[in-house]
Parts: C-alpha cells; structure tokens; sequence
C-alpha cells in the first residue's frame, strides 16, 4: 500500500485498471523507438545499477537490458477506496460547505510507473548527469532502497536514497522515490523539497508534476499546487487522473469557471467516470445551482453505484431546492452506507426535527450524543426535542449542559425556562426569563414566559405591567388579554377587568372555549356589581 493509504476517489473502481507505484529510472522517453519505449518501461532497478558499475553501453546492450526488463515488472499497488466524512454539520449552507470541503480535498498521494516509467536513454548521459563517486555504493543504496520501498518500510528507503542523493545529487529518480518514501513517513515539507528537486532536474517529468500537485492539495495549499496540476494536464492532454485533480485545484481556488471547462473535459475524455460527474455537482452545489448540482449527482450515482457520497449530494441539493422529504431519504441511504458519520446523522436529525418527526430526530440524536456529545449545538439540540416530546426533566438537562458552553445565549435561556415552567419550576423558570430579557429585551417570548411564571405565583401586580406591553402589540394572543382581565379581577380592580373580559369575547372567536365561557360568567357578575 501506498504512504498514507491511496488518493480517496469516489470513484477510485475508475482506475482500477491504472497500475501504481513508485518510479524506478527516471529519463526521457524523447528519440526513443517504439520498441525502445515498450522496453524502458520495464526497465528496473537491477538494470540501472548495472549501469552505474558498467559506466557504458551500446544500443545493442540497451536492449539485452529491455528484455531482462521485460522479466521484472514493477510491483503495483492498488487503489483501496477510502471515504472522507463531512465535517460539523448544520443547516443547508453548512452542509453545502460540508460535502465540498473534506470530499474534494481529502487526497492522498499516489504515484505512477508503469507506462509512465523512463530509463536512462544512454550511458552517455548517464556519464554526464551521474559522476562516479567513490563515497557510497550506488547500486547496493538502489537496490536496498527498492526492497524497503516494496515492504513499506519507508525509514529504511529513506536513508537509503539519502545517502544516494548525497553521492549522486544529480539522480533525478532517486529524489523522486526519495520523495515518496517521505510521503510514507509523514514528512510532508521533505516530501515537496525532494519533488522540486526532481523537477529542477527533470521540469517535464509528468510523475513528479502530478504527485507534488496533489500533495500541495492535501497541505490545503491548491494555489500552490494549480502550476504542478496544469503542467501535469499539458504534459499528457488524454491523462484523466491529470485532468481531474487540475480540475479540482481550479475549484479550490474559487475559478469556477474553468473549474466547471475542465471537468466536462474529463468527461469528454471518459463520460463513464462518475468522479468526474461528482466533482462538477459539488462545484454546482458549491454554487447554489441546487438543479444542476441534482443533475450531476444522480448521473455519478447512476454511473457507480456504490457512490455512497453521490447520495448525500443529491440529500443537499434537494434541501436546497426545499424538497425535504426527498433529501430525508437520500440522506438515510448515505448513513446506511456510512453509520458512523456522526455529522450528517445529527444533520439529518435536525431536519427531522423541522419536519416534525420528532421521535426519529431524538433517536438520531441521541445516537450522536452517545458517540459525541461534545458536538457543537448538539446539547440545545436535544433539549428541543426532549421539550417536543414533553421529557421536560430530561429537556432541563440537556438545557443546561448548552449553557456551560453558552451561557449568555438569551434564547437558550428562554427554552429552560420554559421547560423549568412546565414542571412548576416556578421560581427558577422566572430566574431563567429575567435572565433572557437581559440578554435580548425584545424577546417577547421571553417576556411571555415571565408573565406567565409570575402569575402563576400570583404575584398580579408584577404581572400586569408585562401583559399590558404584550397585549399592546398587534396581533398579540387573545389568551393574554384574558389573564390579564384575571389580575385586574384578583386585585379587584373591576372596571378594567370587565373591559378586558369584553376585549378578549371580542378577539377569541371560538378559540379558546374553555376561557371564553368563564369570561362570559365574570363579565355578567362584574357588570351586575358595576350596575350596568
């Protein structure tokens, strides 16, 4: 396997067929015959060490070299399919951002042989690029390097190749395999030093080009990595992975337009490869073209599959196009693919939550709570939910763990109060509502809350002046200005009492029966003791 695993493709079954691995020798293929190519790619370490004891060679033993060459395939590495999750979730913009920030940048670097190998072209040039050195022992370093490289074992490749870089400063293949033996060991700046080496050496040597663009993208450097990838796509026009990533790197840096040109060019070079249809729907979706984001994700899916990831961008861009029931079902195909994605999961639980399914949103989220109850808005989450349901203790707890990590959040505040209110908290619910005022004066609901919890303390006189702002607002419940006319008969202030009951008979209108038959009775009894 490759350093760090194989670049993360949805699509990777695309390129199953592409053998990858490191770069054995490393010269032009340019007045090479076409047999001469078909030999050079085959050309492996054996052959190149021979060459640095033998010094020289003719035509004739280039060729007895290509056919040994012909018995030692570089070994390939294939590609296993790795999936990158979304990050933090949230509402749609979020999540937009979500699918196209870690899928479109969680690459991992691979590098090719193979067809792409090259071979020292002649002694002759390797009498000018390689002077004998008497310091290290060239070929025994290669060969020592290429066992290592073929076991994983990237400490020992590594110093190996150093040494030879030392000897042989001027041995472009050996900075490249030293490069990616830096890859496999984490050492990502050595990695691009030992890259920019291999192309201060060789400038057109595509391998290097692409392998260093990708790398500079999983440093989240793309502007960087934009010269490498556009080089890499010019050097070979009909290459897919070079075209894609060049793609990928212009999306990165926000030119959108050509980032949108290339990817139709990929698929004008394969319009099977569902990566490509999946790239150009992020980069849609990116843009809030939520229908042809739609478009582009359901050909990907349609052409792979087991493209898990298409079917959260078909779940986005139908909550972009407000079509939630449909995104529901698209996101619960993508978790069953993916059940540990705790982002989406609790992304999806909030819609349910929108949508009324308020079981289904507790069960989410109360599955992410298990896993991560640190996730940002979880908490305040669950105690919405938890106060739908009327699991008003439960509610309270989750209220208050919101509120270590918020605790001037005056809506927070508001929704414990409530739910404080709904277990006679009385005390502590109007603690809670004085608390929200502070943070947010016009938060009527607020205000609403505290009327309520200082009424049902009995405490009128504190009452009133609240209900009176509230019931002054336009299109204010007809049910405050029924308490209202409550405090002002509890105080025995009748006149005002009697106009309020009349108030709220004339606003109610059959919404209230309960209320509207005891303001008729108190209505009749204060206009007998008024004498009207």
């Amino acid at each position: 396997m490759s350093p760090n695993g194989m670049l993360k493709d949805p699509n990777s079954c695309a390129f199953r067929t592409s053998r990858v691995c490191r770069i054995e020798i490393s010269t032009d293929f340019q007045g090479l015959g076409s047999e001469n190519v078909a030999a050079a790619k085959r050309f492996g370490v054996r052959q190149l060490a021979a060459a640095f004891a033998a010094r020289a060679c003719s035509s004739r033993c280039r060729k007895q070299a290509a056919g040994e060459g012909k018995r030692q395939q570089a070994a390939a590495l294939q590609s296993p399919p790795k999936r990158a999750a979304p990050q933090a979730p949230g509402r749609l913009a979020a999540a937009g951002r979500r699918i196209f920030g870690p899928l479109l940048v969680g690459f991992v670097l691979f590098l090719f042989c193979g067809a792409q190998a090259r071979v020292l072209a002649s002694c002759g040039q390797g009498r000018e690029n390689h002077p004998r050195t008497h310091d290290a022992d060239v070929p025994t370093l290669l060969r020592t390097a290429q066992d290592a490289l073929g076991r994983n074992d990237f400490a020992t490749a590594a110093a190996a190749l150093k040494q030879v870089v030392d000897a042989q400063p001027t041995l472009t293949v050996a900075w490249f395999n030293l490069a990616y033996a830096y890859t496999g060991l984490h050492k990502r700046e050595e990695a691009v030093a030992s890259y920019r080496k291999t192309l201060e050496l060789d400038p057109n040597l595509f391998e290097a080009r692409l392998n260093l663009g990708i790398l500079l993208i999983q440093m989240n450097n793309p502007q960087a990595a934009l010269e490498h990838l556009e080089k890499a796509a010019t050097l070979k026009p009909d290459h897919l992975r070079a075209q894609l990533y060049y793609g990928r790197a212009l999306a990165l840096t926000g030119q959108t337009e050509r980032a949108e040109k290339q990817y139709q060019t990929v698929l004008r070079l394969d319009p099977s490869l569902a990566s490509a249809q999946y790239d150009l729907g992020q980069l849609y979706l990116q843009q809030k073209s939520y229908q042809e984001a739609l478009g582009s994700f359901q050909k990907a899916s349609e052409r792979d599959p087991a493209l898990s990831q298409a079917q959260l961008g078909m779940a986005l861009a139908m909550e972009g196009l407000k079509d939630e029931v449909n995104a529901v079902v698209h996101f619960e195909q993508y978790l069953a693919a993916h059940p540990d994605d705790q982002e989406t999961r609790f992304h999806l639980a909030r819609l349910y939550l929108e949508l009324g399914k308020n079981q289904q949103a507790y069960d989410g989220l109360q599955s992410v709570h298990r896993l991560k109850p640190e996730t940002p808005g979880l908490a305040a989450a669950l105690g919405d939910v938890c106060s739908l349901l009327k699991k008003y203790p439960e509610a309270e707890k989750f209220y208050r763990e919101a509120l270590l990590a918020m605790p001037a959040d005056p809506d927070l505040r508001r929704a414990l109060g409530r739910t404080l209110l709904e277990q006679e908290k009385l005390s502590e619910a109007e603690a809670e509502y004085r608390t929200a005022l502070k943070g947010d004066p016009r938060n009527r609901e607020a205000a609403q809350g505290l009327a309520t919890s200082l009424y049902r303390q009995k405490r009128y006189p504190e009452t009133i002046p609240l209900l009176e702002a509230l019931v002054s607002a336009a299109n204010s419940p007809a049910i405050l200005v029924f308490a209202l006319a409550t405090c002002y008969d509890n105080l025995h202030v009748l006149k005002k009492a009697l106009a309020n009951y009349e108030r709220f008979l004339q606003l109610s209108n059959g919404q209230s029966p309960d209320q509207e038959w005891q303001a008729t009775q108190r209505a009749k009894l204060l206009r007998h003791q008024l004498g009207k």
